[in-house]
Formats: structure tokens, sequence, C-alpha cells
């Protein structure tokens, strides 16, 4: 369906035994990272596209 343009994703140094996936179970995608970035913090942001499937 290609509904999505871009993924912007901030990772943050923290591990926790519960909560929300981000995507449900069994999904998947073939991305491409287009930039990332850390900060001083430790938070990585991360910046994606999908691919395009032949």
């Amino acid at each position: 369906h290609n509904l999505v343009d871009e993924y912007k994703l901030l990772v943050f140094p923290l591990i926790l035994g519960k909560g929300k996936r981000l995507f449900p179970d069994g999904w998947q995608a073939n991305l491409e990272l287009l930039s990332s970035q850390t900060f001083p913090n430790g938070v990585v942001s991360l910046h994606y596209q999908p691919r395009q499937m032949d």
C-alpha cells in the first residue's frame, strides 16, 4: 500500500519490561537508513524511508 514515506525514530537508552510495541508481531519492512544522529545523553535519532520494491 506504501502509505508511509518516511520513519523518524528516537531511541532512548532505557530498557523496560513491558509496553506497547511500535509495530505488530510479524510486521516486516525493507527500510533504507537516510541519516542518524547520536546526542550526548545517548538518544539516537534514526531517519528511514521504505526501499522501493521491484
